[in-house]
């Protein structure tokens, strides 16, 4: 396992790893309900975003990936990176009406 992200608004943790697989783990139930497949090599790291069902990863395989927590589909696949992607960040936007 490379890194972990626990969420703030759901009992889930989420990992990453060597192995191309993230999975999300529930942490009442303390069982994995969801994987998350797409990446071609290893994950090196992941966020949550702080307000939305969103998760994004990166890995060997240049790409960074914007996934949909709850339905497991992947939203965005970011490449054209030039090497692995060792790390990504998430926030939260406000936007003000004025």
């Amino acid at each position: 396992m490379r890194r972990l992200a626990v969420s703030v608004r759901h009992p889930y943790m989420f990992s990453a790893g060597d192995d191309k697989q993230v999975k999300c783990w529930d942490l009442e139930q303390n069982k994995v309900i969801r994987s998350y497949h797409g990446h071609l090599s290893g994950v090196y790291c992941l966020a949550l975003h702080p307000t939305l069902d969103i998760l994004v990863t990166g890995g060997r395989d240049s790409v960074c990936r914007v996934w949909d927590i709850r339905t497991k589909a992947q939203s965005f696949a970011l490449s054209r990176h030039e090497n692995t992607v060792c790390s990504v960040f998430t926030q939260a936007v406000i936007t003000i009406m004025l």
